[in-house]
């Protein structure tokens, strides 16, 4: 049954329209796995989970409104009894980049980029000459998409297995749904809103960005997705089904309202939380309780990342166009690949880019391989450290500085990471901080000498994306613009089209995201003591996994 993720669509505004979205839905509900012959039709003895993924919401403004009870159902769900048995994490961090697909990949499969092989919502696969785009940025197109849904394209990206596959090795019986994330491989059934609300959803987004629609014109549309995609749970949960041991439930409308809000990210989301979120989970509140099955299940909030508020203009947006960061591998004598998803193999490019909010990635190839404007590159290979990875980073450097390469991207750069490239096959070496000459230092010995007080964790964070057996996915260089850094929302760039709000970089508030995790037979304190060790002192996105699979195997008691 073909399916359609209009939420991802909508958050990275690609180009479908609404006729295509109706052509391509079929249904709401999709069998994903094939349970075994035999066995019960759920675990009902196994540790039972929720597993409320929000998107786009920060740690403090989550916290600040369940705590002034202006989440009364999110509060109900976690326990109620005045938080008495949810423990709220003060800790826990994204991903680096802090978007979307990396971050929930991370947080469904317990490992970091550089190990199940996503870095970004768009990056390169050298050695297959693919450019992988679940949620394209840098161009618009609409099929790669679809395809999560239809063709399981993210599910088939991914390099490790999912947590909903290593509950089933373990427990072959247990039940689980997944109500619209686009990362879903072995849960047993996929949940989506109806096709009217995707639509809807996908529509608004569109109009909102050519400046056809404002405000709470365009909020609605969002509303009405996310109360369809949280009442196909509840909806389902009826007398005649078994009730799922694991449930996913993705709510995707905060991050989308933020990116186009005027009211800027943090109001946005905090209203869109209070007057259209936590109304909506009071169904599915009253679904569980109707059916039993709150009193001796785990709650676990968590979120994928924060909000930056940017300026909506081409001036701030860093383009896909000449006069920006292309011009400036162009000038420096790298052949790019067009802004598109598939080129001709044999296309005679020497570098790649690809975009995701306040972070890019820059592919690199040995251009002594493919020394004429007409000879294809061999990507299977590493390019030349100092002749092809420190001439580019040289380039962004000093055009950083005065802007004589291309004048339009002068100053828009915080920093630029390089390291020397290795065999596609090898464990990638860590990232540096490029500081010109053709000289870098390591991460925290650079930050060090040049503070940058609202970053957090950068150095490990960093590590988690490039360090590990597809490491290389985050490029030969990275670049981080001026965005999370900078007090003002006047001085951030980003890479990606005009919006109000973006994320992705290592900033506090784009970094720290949520971490509840509730039981209504335990206190906070007791649930706390069982978090924290596994938490550790990497208290990173991942770590979601080794809580769901620990509450599986071995749950306080």
């Amino acid at each position: 049954m073909k399916l359609l993720a209009g939420l991802v669509a909508v958050a990275i505004g690609c180009g479908a329209t609404v006729k295509a979205i109706q052509l391509v839905v079929t249904g709401d509900a999709r069998t994903v796995r094939k349970r075994p012959p035999n066995i019960r039709p759920s675990s009902p003895d196994s540790t039972q989970i929720l597993f409320i993924a929000f998107d786009g919401v920060s740690r403090d403004s989550l916290y600040e409104l369940l705590r002034a009870g202006k989440l009364p159902n999110l509060r109900e769900l976690v326990g109620g009894d005045n938080l008495a048995h949810a423990y709220l994490d003060e800790t826990f961090l994204s991903n680096l980049p802090s978007t979307t697909m990396p971050a929930w990949v991370s947080a469904q499969s317990g490992h970091g980029a550089a190990e199940h092989g996503v870095p970004g919502n768009e990056y390169f696969i050298r050695e297959r000459l693919e450019f992988a785009c679940p949620a394209p940025v840098s161009f618009k197109d609409s099929a790669p998409t679809l395809s999560i849904y239809t063709d399981d394209y993210l599910n088939r990206l991914v390099a490790v297995p999912s947590v909903y596959e290593q509950i089933h090795l373990h427990d072959p019986e247990a039940l689980i749904w997944v109500g619209m994330n686009h990362f879903f491989r072995g849960t047993d059934k996929l949940v989506m809103a109806d096709r009217q609300a995707i639509a809807g959803a996908l529509e608004g987004f569109i109009e909102t960005q050519v400046e056809k629609l404002e405000g709470d014109t365009s909020r609605k549309l969002y509303e009405n997705l996310d109360k369809a995609g949280i009442d196909a749970i509840a909806s389902r949960l009826d007398d005649k089904t078994a009730i799922p041991d694991v449930i996913t439930l993705y709510i995707s409308g905060a991050d989308l309202y933020a990116h186009v809000a005027e009211e800027g990210p943090d109001k946005a989301r905090s209203t869109y939380l209070t007057e259209v979120i936590d109304p909506a989970l009071g169904t599915l509140l009253q679904r569980l309780r109707e059916r039993r099955a709150l009193d001796n299940r785990w709650i676990i909030v968590s979120s994928d990342h924060g909000h930056t508020q940017i300026v909506k203009d081409t001036t701030h947006a860093i383009s896909t166009k000449d006069d920006s960061a292309p011009g400036v591998l162009m000038k420096a004598g790298f052949r790019l690949r067009p802004f598109k998803r598939a080129v001709d193999k044999q296309a005679p490019f020497s570098a790649v880019l690809a975009y995701g909010g306040a972070m890019a990635y820059v592919y690199l190839a040995d251009r002594s391989k493919c020394p004429t404007p007409e000879s294809p590159c061999s990507w299977g290979e590493p390019p030349r450290y100092r002749e092809d990875v420190l001439a580019a980073a040289e380039a962004f450097y000093t055009n950083n500085r005065d802007g004589a390469l291309v004048p339009g991207m002068k100053g828009k750069l915080d920093m630029i990471f390089v390291r020397e490239p290795r065999p596609v096959l090898e464990k990638d070496l860590p990232f540096e901080v490029y500081v010109g000459g053709g000289k870098s230092m390591p991460i925290d010995d650079y930050l060090r000498a040049h503070p940058h007080p609202n970053y957090v964790a950068v150095a490990e964070r960093m590590k988690e994306l490039a360090v590990g057996t597809h490491g290389e996915r985050a490029g030969d260089i990275l670049l981080l613009a001026n965005n999370g850094n900078r007090d003002k929302p006047e001085d951030r760039y980003y890479f990606a089209e005009p919006y109000r709000s973006w994320h992705g970089s290592p900033s506090k508030g784009d970094s720290e995201i949520p971490l509840i995790v509730a039981h209504r037979g335990h206190r906070k304190q007791a649930i706390g003591a069982f978090v924290k060790p596994i938490l550790g002192d990497k208290p990173f996105q991942r770590k979601i996994t080794d809580i769901m699979m620990k509450l599986r195997k071995s749950p306080p008691r």
